[in-house]
């Protein structure tokens, strides 16, 4: 297990995003690196090797912190990390100015039809654990948990089914070009809680 791969990226990923804080938490100013960590750990129980690992906590690199991360991450990490970094990389980011947000979501379901294993498994990794973040404001503050987004409750639950229907497709490909590959059942897993708890926000 290179346990030195995924220390290197939590280190990269803790200076990276060292003054962020999550959008909807319970309590103000939670750090972002928690978000990253708790993707990461999915990542891992879903038995993913230590390469997905490390790309799951700079998922959000690219995104947030512009294009010039590129470089550090293929210095401190690798091609293999960068590469999986950038799938999981929403079109129109990583610039001075972000693309329009309909047509990032666009973009981002395309790249998960087409995306890596290992690029899957983290991609639903992070949608599960913005889903559960998402519930846990949800059941204290209700539809004003929803505040914190610009786009508003019916875009957000429109993205989350978009997004499990689309890895749901790339799922069943995938299984019948590697039957037996363990990591599918994680993934499968996965899918399985994003839509427990969209039935839950959809219903509230």
């Amino acid at each position: 297990m290179d346990t030195t791969l995924v220390e290197k990226a939590f280190e990269l990923a803790a200076r990276l995003h060292a003054t962020q804080t999550r959008k909807a938490s319970l309590v103000p100013d939670v750090p972002y690196l928690g978000h990253l960590m708790e993707v990461a750990g999915l990542v891992t129980a879903s038995g993913a090797p230590m390469i997905a690992v490390a790309a799951a906590l700079l998922h959000d690199a690219i995104e947030d912190q512009g294009a010039e991360t590129r470089e550090l991450i293929e210095a401190q990490l690798g091609g293999d990390v960068l590469a999986l970094v950038e799938e999981c990389t929403e079109p129109g980011t990583g610039g001075t100015q972000k693309a329009p947000w309909r047509e990032r979501k666009e973009g981002y379901l395309q790249h998960v039809r087409s995306s890596s294993l290992l690029a899957l498994v983290i991609s639903c990794s992070d949608k599960v654990q913005n889903a559960h973040d998402l519930r846990r404001q949800v059941y204290v503050n209700g539809d004003a948990a929803y505040a914190s987004f610009t786009t508003g409750k019916a875009a957000r639950l429109w993205f989350m089914r978009a997004f499990a229907l689309a890895a749901r497709e790339r799922l069943t490909v995938l299984q019948a070009e590697q039957p037996g590959e363990p990591l599918l059942k994680g993934i499968d897993y996965l899918l399985f809680e994003l839509q427990e708890v969209l039935s839950y926000l959809e219903s509230h």
